[in-house]
């Protein structure tokens, strides 16, 4: 029994050494025509396919698993894997971080938060892997789809088909991560307080990490209801935007020579103020002073601006 211990706890350094060579593979052959700064960040989220969606099965079933499963619950050996191998995860994307994107301050504290919590459930204390392994899962349960959505989002410009994934991938994508992180965590990271707080984890689970552990999930989770809010508004702006797009290539414009046409066309209007650092916006800036929109233009345009007068806001 002691001989299987031994090895159980030495589980991390296998599971380090797997993420780190998943990560080279994508750096130095998968992803090696990308530029550096691509390459780095596509062999992050390729790491974190192999860590999210495993982390979040395997820790289910470790929690459903146990019959006596609960927030003073003993850590169980089927728990204490699962915070291994996301220890090896978060220690290899983090030197990802250090190596290449040191300034990035927010990413690298999140990830040394991250490990504080696991780490010390692993290791400092013997019970409470259940919240710590709940918390896991919600946290990876929409990995595989925000990391498809990451590397299709960053090759969309150039690639129709992973365009196309994005634009279809967005809103369901956004819809889950919001219910998982704006509701069903801090639901979830209530009760844990809530339970803590009573006393009946006394001896089991000091104060000190419970409340850590609450801190640094409230933290995280407002982190990433402030993520999603963000992505939500780029998307509303987007398909407001595209309205205006639809209207310019059903006539026959550039978008440009619209804009500046129905500016210039507005009553309200006396001079139009632009800008321009290359010469073809300079012609389409000259071709929209030529135009001369129907009155069918102007009232489509009238028309997604009274559904949308603040298409970014």
């Amino acid at each position: 029994m002691g001989m299987l211990l031994l090895h159980q706890d030495w589980l991390v350094f296998p599971f380090f050494f797997f993420f780190l060579a998943i990560y080279l593979i994508g750096y130095s052959i998968i992803f090696r025509n990308k530029n550096p700064k691509i390459r780095s960040e596509f062999s992050s989220c390729l790491i974190s396919l192999f860590h999210g969606t495993p982390a979040a099965i395997f820790g289910a079933i470790s929690i459903f698993s146990d019959p006596n499963s609960g927030f003073a619950s003993l850590n169980t050996a089927f728990q204490k894997t699962v915070l291994d191998y996301s220890i090896a995860y978060f220690v290899t994307d983090l030197l990802h971080y250090v190596v290449f994107f040191p300034s990035d301050v927010l990413f690298i504290a999140h990830h040394l938060a991250t490990l504080f919590v696991i780490v010390t459930c692993r290791h400092v204390v013997s019970h409470g892997s259940f919240s710590v392994v709940v918390l896991l899962v919600l946290a990876e349960v929409t990995s595989a789809c925000q990391n498809t959505w990451t590397l299709t989002g960053a090759c969309r410009k150039e690639n129709r088909f992973a365009a196309r994934v994005y634009d279809v991938l967005s809103p369901p994508f956004y819809v889950v991560y919001s219910i998982v992180r704006g509701f069903v965590g801090p639901y979830f990271v209530f009760k844990m307080v809530v339970f803590y707080a009573s006393g009946l984890a006394y001896g089991l689970v000091p104060t000190w990490i419970w409340v850590s552990w609450a801190v640094v999930v409230f933290s995280a989770i407002g982190v990433s209801i402030l993520w999603v809010y963000t992505r939500w508004v780029e998307l509303i702006s987007e398909r407001r935007t595209g309205e205006y797009l639809d209207i310019a290539k059903t006539y026959g414009l550039h978008p440009v020579s619209l804009a500046i046409a129905f500016v210039l066309q507005h009553p309200l209007v006396a001079s139009v103020v632009f800008g321009a650092t290359k010469s073809w916006q300079l012609r389409e800036v000259i071709n929209a002073c030529k135009i001369k929109l129907t009155s069918e233009v102007i009232e489509e345009i009238n028309k997604v601006h009274s559904r949308f007068p603040n298409p970014c806001p």
